[in-house]
């Protein structure tokens, strides 16, 4: 918008300005027609009229420069694509790297890890075990797997495996793809869309100031036409000029041409003590609406929780299974616990995180996740013990075997070789016949495998995502054997008879600050909702810990109304609305009625879709009567 039309709706916009107006024009009329000499009170308002509009514009003009330089600060990086060019009369398909502005529909695309995916691409080719980021799309905290494979029908485009989406992530793999959309035709530019196309919300600033204009506008007329009546029944007998002038000024007197300074000033005062706490106000009378929010809508990813993956706990069998946090003392060198230090050597042999130029480790969340824990472990002999054990096979982790297998070398027993898995529990278990304990093991019976289910589900119901790690020990290979296959029917080694070495626990954690965040909210009267792409289960149990579910209270609700507390995306997806809100008939009944439920007792909404998101904000607004703040994605 061009910014001298922003001056001009500052100036002469909004219902207290345009009454202030119609002052300044009385008073010059009358000035001008009864011959008058006071053109200082006119020429004064004007002046503070101006002055106010002035000071806010510039404020605004202010925040929305500094945002377009953060938003100038990102780095745009190059896209690397295969293009037809001719050379010598002949066509040559030419690898070229291009801003990703220049991207059209139909171009071959090449992306590794750590790429940015600048429009939405068909995989044609990617590596097993390809992952991506989504969380910016979807809210899911956990890396998504890709494949080539076409989904079946009725699989909607933004669940499809075969497909990336513009603003995500490649966290692992190599892959091609076929651009099939960019700029606003992308899956997130036709949310943007959407979301551009409601109606701005007034502000509750305006509403209030448009009341208290309406108010004055009678008590300033009623008491104009009072004066004007007083002085043309009184028994003195007045000029015509004069009548008018006493009645003008009676009016006038009604008008406070102070407040609108005085709430100028007062906002751009807030909006100042807000960019000391590094927030950027685009539009100042918002910051009066912010102390009116009665329902916050939270992001969880990123937002709520830190946004990245952490280790939180390990089970071991020691004589005995057992679960310990991360943080606590046997899980920090020196480690006296053989099950412990064993777990920590498969987490960093089997794991495909590796530092990047600044020595940071680099790659999926969760491998960085357990390499950075279990180095804890070893401290500084990480890098020793894996250039001992070299790695001589990979199998990569693939949506079917839900697992990764890496064999390792022994540098110290010639012949030896470690084999390492890692996957979903289920798998893992499946294959294991032994469990170590210490430095031996023993049978993994019935009753041993029901106590790793135990534990297991009990990091489950607390939010964590677990990986279960499993060794078995090869000798009498030649130092030269070569590893083959991909699965374990396809494999020229042993695939059964691992022994169970652990579990590790990890989640993405709550940000230190939140959960006192969230009490003083509650202090304020403001309910915080979290709304999520999140598993269920997961965004259930992170509320829980920062204070958005309280247990007690779960507790003695209704079975009728604790089934509204935690709500769906698939659950959401039948009470859509038609249109852009709930207003004019666009429910029927049954959605009215469900609406007004979730409205009510709702706290968490998981595994939901951006457009969702608008859904929930205008069922708050609409049904719910509240003022409400999105925050996050």
């Amino acid at each position: 918008e061009d910014i001298f039309l922003m001056l001009l709706k500052q100036v002469f916009g909004g219902l207290f300005n345009i009454m202030l107006w119609i002052c300044v024009a009385c008073e010059l009329t009358l000035a001008v027609i009864f011959e008058k000499d006071d053109t200082v009170t006119p020429l004064i308002l004007s002046m503070v009229i101006v002055a106010s509009g002035t000071l806010q514009w510039w404020t605004e003009l202010q925040a929305e420069s500094m945002m377009e330089s953060l938003q100038n600060m990102q780095r745009t990086e190059l896209v690397c694509v295969y293009r037809n060019t001719f050379q010598g009369g002949r066509k040559v398909v030419q690898e070229q790297w291009i801003e990703p502005g220049d991207l059209v529909p139909g171009e071959l695309v090449v992306l590794e890890a750590g790429d940015k995916i600048p429009a939405d691409i068909r995989i044609v080719f990617c590596t097993e075990g390809a992952e991506v980021d989504n969380a910016a799309l979807t809210g899911e905290s956990l890396p998504e797997a890709r494949t080539v494979e076409v989904e079946g029908e009725g699989v909607a485009v933004h669940e499809a495996h075969n497909v990336c989406f513009f603003g995500t992530t490649v966290l692992k793999g190599k892959m091609k793809g076929i651009v099939f959309a960019t700029g606003d035709d992308t899956f997130l530019g036709q949310i943007n869309e959407t979301m551009t196309q409601c109606a701005r919300t007034r502000s509750t600033l305006e509403m209030q100031i448009e009341h208290f204009v309406h108010v004055i506008a009678y008590v300033a007329m009623a008491v104009g036409l009072l004066s004007l009546v007083a002085n043309l029944m009184s028994p003195v007998k007045r000029p015509i000029d004069l009548i008018l002038e006493n009645a003008a000024t009676a009016f006038f007197a009604q008008v406070p041409e102070g407040l609108l300074p005085t709430v100028t000033i007062s906002l751009m005062i807030a909006s100042t003590r807000m960019v000391r706490r590094k927030v950027l106000v685009r539009k100042i009378d918002a910051i009066e609406t912010l102390g009116c929010v009665s329902v916050l809508c939270s992001d969880k990813t990123g937002t709520l929780t830190s946004g990245c993956m952490t280790a939180t706990d390990i089970v071991t069998h020691a004589d005995g299974f057992a679960t310990c946090r991360c943080t606590e003392n046997e899980w920090a060198a020196p480690v006296q616990n053989a099950s412990v230090l064993s777990l920590a050597q498969c987490g960093i042999l089997n794991n495909s995180s590796k530092p990047n130029r600044e020595g940071v480790m680099a790659g999926s969340p969760t491998e960085v996740a357990i390499m950075e824990a279990c180095t804890r472990v070893f401290g500084d002999d990480r890098m020793q013990y894996q250039e001992q054990n070299p790695q001589v096979f990979e199998i990569p982790f693939n949506s079917e075997t839900k697992w990764m297998l890496t064999i390792h070398a022994d540098d110290l027993q010639p012949g030896a070789f470690r084999m390492v898995l890692k996957g979903a529990p289920e798998r893992v278990l499946a294959m294991c016949t032994c469990v170590l304990n210490e430095s031996s093991t023993v049978e993994l019976s019935d009753q041993r495998r029901g106590e790793i289910n135990t534990h297991l589900h009990k990091l489950m119901s607390g939010g964590r995502r677990v990986l279960c790690f499993a060794e078995m020990r090869l000798d009498g290979y030649a130092d030269d054997f070569v590893f083959e296959g991909s699965s374990p029917e396809k494999c020229n080694f042993p695939m059964a008879g691992f022994t169970w070495v652990g579990l590790i626990g990890l989640e993405d954690p709550p940000k230190e600050g939140v959960k006192d965040a969230i009490a003083v909210l509650d202090d304020a009267s403001c309910k915080t909702v979290m709304v999520t792409g999140d598993h269920p289960t997961t965004a259930e149990a992170i509320a829980t810990r920062i204070g958005i579910l309280k247990e007690d209270e779960l507790a003695n609700l209704p079975e009728e109304i604790r089934e509204y507390t935690v709500v769906t995306g698939h659950q959401l997806a039948a009470y859509v609305p038609e249109g852009d809100g709930f207003e004019n008939g666009a429910c029927s009944e049954e959605q009215m009625e469900f609406w007004r439920k979730t409205v009510q007792h709702a706290r968490v909404f998981a595994r939901v879709s951006p457009v969702h998101k608008r859904v929930i904000v205008r069922a708050y607004q609409q049904i719910g009567g509240a003022i409400v703040a999105m925050t996050g994605d």
